[in-house]
Parts: structure tokens; C-alpha cells; sequence
């Protein structure tokens, strides 16, 4: 690994006051293992306690939800609820682990799934506006093989009143996640879920104050962001997750969302974390190689626009995450996979052991198994998702794994899943 690559992923690097030790960060990701009630269990204290005695510079928590709709049409099993005040206490002493080894941790919630949730008889999908989704059956990623795609049911049009809620609830979850210990909090309008709805003509024909121009799409971030803003201490990390391109080809590009962000900036951002595509192009999100959001520009594009950092994805190669910083495509690069294979990776790193890493072989067994609601496992960390574990295997483990084994050869099996599809109509 070159010496420069490696010195600059090395670099301390200071936002809103407060020191990283080294420019990577644990990216946002729902390998929660929360307890039944939504609170952080001893598993996700572990887990997270890990990979910052690993040296990762900061930590962002993801699969956070901060209001209640989004709980009751959370499609997948692994979020944390932050929004209940009763969790506060368990997750100071997450924070508090994390801390040990001084390194930040921030807060990603969301209000609800938008499109994506799951919607029951008396209570719809929102959206911003009336619109479902295909997924095609190309475009979803590696390991997963769905036969004739799949289509979301029907979202209705978010009225003004539940804008308006999801607003304050998001607002109020902000100071939860104060009470909880937690350095910053990160606003996460990305995908297709409900606050990315709002970003793009593509997705949102409104035609009140949330729709229309860039300044009207923008509006429910920007109040968001200034409700948190006015309501946490100064030096109180807040950030925007925003989509970097939908990839879709009636979307508005990298420079249409670096224009939102930009609007969402003088709210009162610290930094802007980039994510790539939308579940209409879902495997862009989860990339089979390196550097894409470099290599197309889009990266630099929101560099050039924004005065606060921009935190950049999908490069798991140091060296090349490393010469995507020399280079100017960001200033702090998001590990999210890497992280599951060794939560050692940031320490290796800045000993100049990159040979020593775990690589994450971007099969995606850790999305298959959070889909299909099972614990989230890394097929080349085996202590990954047992951080916490002490001696054998609690009981309902051994009865569940084989059945886990199973349904994921099953639907793992080009011949298996073949089959299925043969019965079943295909989305274009």
C-alpha cells in the first residue's frame, strides 16, 4: 500500500469540534440484532464496541427509526426504534462502549420506509407521492435471485399533516438521541424511502409547498435539519445522508441532489454522506466493485458544490480509498461490508497491514439473511453477529440454523429458483 494512500486514511480529521483518529468510517447498515422491543441488546453493544476497539475514526449507526409509523412498517427485523424514550438508558451504555475507545458515534434515522414498508389494511405506504416500485430482476445485486423482480404495493400521497408530524417526530428523536450519549445524528434521505421520495421530480409531483422547485423538494430536510440544529448542542454532529444519483434515466442526476443538499447545507450540516442509486436501480447501492461514485464524477460534484465534508461509499480497497481522498472526491470514506468482515480493517490500515484485512467477497449473505429476517451473519467473519456470544449456542440457534441453511441454498440456486420463476410473471 502506498505510503501516501495509507498517511492520508491515517489523518486525524476534526468535525464540529470533535477529533476522528483516522479519516474511515463504520457506514450505516441494519446489522442491528435489537432485542424484541426495538432497544439495543447485548449483541449490539458488542457488535459495535468491536469495530471501535478496531480504530475505525467513527461510527454511524444505521437501521434507526425515529417515529412510530415507521416502526409498525419496518419491512425487515434488524432496526433499532430510537424514537421510544424508554430505550435512552441502553443506548447511553452503547455509546458508552464506543466511547471507551474514543471514538464518536453518530445517530442515522429515518422516519418511515416509504414505498418500501409494509403497509396493513388501515394504514397505507406514504410517499410524496402517489407511486409503487419495480424492482427488475437484473437489477437487484449479487446473491440475490428473484424471478420476475418484484413491485412494491401502491403508496398514497403523504398528506401535509403527516409531513408535518414525521417533521417534529424526527426532530424530538434528535434530543432522544442527546440524552442517549450519541455525538451526532444523521438524517437519512436515501434509496427510495420516505424522505428520498421528496428529492427528485422523478418521485415527487406535488404541487404544494413539498413540491415543484428545488428550494419546495427540499423543504422538509431543511426544516428537519434547523428543528435539530435549534435543539442539540453546538457541537452536536448533524448530517444529511442524501442520494448521490438514482441512476434512473428520467432522474435529475448527481447535480440535481448536490442542489438539494447544497439547500440543506445552510440549515446547519456538518457533513454530507453519499449513497448510491435507488431500489429501482438497487444493486448500485450495493456494488460488485470499487470506486463507482468516483469513477463517474458524481462524488466530485457534491465536493465541488458543499463547504462541509462529503463522506463517500462502495470503496473497499484502501488504496483506493486512500487516492479517492488525495484526489479530492471526499474527505472521509464509509466502510459498511468491510466492517462486517473485520472489524479490524481502520487498525490494519494505519499499521500499514492492509494484506492482513478480512476482504468482504461482496457475495452479500449479510443482505440475504436480514431480508429473510434471519440474524445477520458475514461468510468470512464467523464472530461477526456472535460478538457477544459466550459458550455454545443458545438452543433456538441450533434448531433455526440448518432450516437458515436451507432456505438460503434454496433461494441461492440459479437451478432452484429457476424453477420458481418459470411460474411466476417477470417485471420489465
Amino acid at each position: 500500500m502506498a505510503d501516501q494512500e495509507r498517511n492520508i486514511l491515517s489523518t486525524p480529521f476534526v468535525l464540529n469540534g470533535r477529533t476522528l483518529a483516522n479519516r474511515m468510517v463504520m457506514g450505516p447498515m441494519a446489522a442491528n440484532s435489537p432485542r424484541e422491543d426495538g432497544g439495543p441488546s447485548e449483541q449490539t453493544i458488542a457488535f459495535f464496541e468491536a469495530r471501535a476497539k478496531g480504530g475505525v475514526g467513527m461510527i454511524i449507526v444505521g437501521g434507526m427509526v425515529g417515529a412510530a409509523r415507521g416502526v409498525a412498517e419496518c419491512p425487515v427485523a434488524s432496526v433499532l426504534q430510537m424514537q421510544d424514550p424508554k430505550h435512552v438508558a441502553d443506548f447511553r451504555r452503547m455509546t458508552d462502549a464506543v466511547h471507551r475507545y474514543d471514538v464518536p458515534i453518530v445517530a442515522e434515522i429515518m422516519p418511515g420506509f416509504g414505498v418500501m414498508g409494509v403497509p396493513a389494511a388501515d394504514r397505507p405506504n406514504i410517499s410524496a407521492s402517489a407511486r409503487s416500485v419495480t424492482i427488475p430482476e437484473k437489477e437487484f445485486p449479487r446473491g440475490f435471485i428473484v424471478p420476475g423482480g418484484r413491485t412494491t404495493p401502491m403508496a398514497v400521497e403523504a398528506t401535509i399533516e403527516q409531513i408535518r408530524a414525521y417533521e417534529q417526530e424526527l426532530i424530538e428523536t434528535a434530543v432522544l438521541t442527546v440524552e442517549s450519549g450519541f455525538d451526532g445524528v444523521e438524517v437519512a434521505a436515501h434509496m427510495s424511502y420516505f424522505l428520498s421520495s421528496f428529492l427528485s421530480a422523478r418521485t415527487n409531483w406535488r404541487t404544494d409547498e413539498y413540491g415543484g422547485s428545488a428550494e419546495n423538494r427540499a423543504r422538509m430536510l431543511v426544516n428537519i435539519v434547523a428543528g435539530i440544529r435549534a435543539r442539540v448542542p453546538a457541537d452536536f454532529i448533524v448530517g444529511l445522508r442524501i442520494t448521490a444519483n438514482d441512476y434512473m434515466p428520467d432522474g435529475q442526476g448527481a447535480r440535481g441532489f448536490a442542489e438539494i443538499a447544497k439547500l440543506v447545507e445552510a440549515a446547519g450540516l456538518d457533513y454530507v454522506a453519499l449513497s448510491c442509486g435507488c431500489y429501482e436501480a438497487m444493486k448500485a447501492s450495493a456494488p460488485s466493485v470499487d470506486g463507482d461514485l468516483v469513477d463517474s464524477g458524481d462524488a466530485r460534484i457534491f465536493k465541488d458544490l458543499l463547504s462541509v465534508p462529503v463522506l463517500i461509499q462502495g470503496i473497499h480497497d484502501p488504496e483506493r480509498a486512500g487516492k479517492a481522498v488525495a484526489e479530492g472526491h471526499g474527505d472521509l470514506v464509509m466502510l459498511a461490508r468491510p466492517m462486517l468482515a473485520d472489524p479490524d480493517y481502520a487498525r490494519k490500515v494505519c499499521e500499514n497491514r492492509p494484506e492482513d484485512i478480512a476482504k468482504c467477497v461482496r457475495d452479500n449473505l449479510c443482505m440475504r439473511r436480514m431480508v429473510f429476517g434471519m440474524p445477520v451473519r458475514c461468510e468470512v467473519n464467523p464472530d461477526m453477529g456472535r460478538e457477544a456470544r459466550k459458550g455454545l449456542p443458545p438452543v433456538n440457534r441450533m434448531l433455526k440454523a440448518p432450516i437458515e441453511k436451507a432456505v438460503l441454498g434454496l433461494t441461492g440456486s440459479p437451478w432452484f429458483m429457476g424453477l420458481v420463476g418459470k411460474v411466476m410473471p417477470k417485471s420489465d
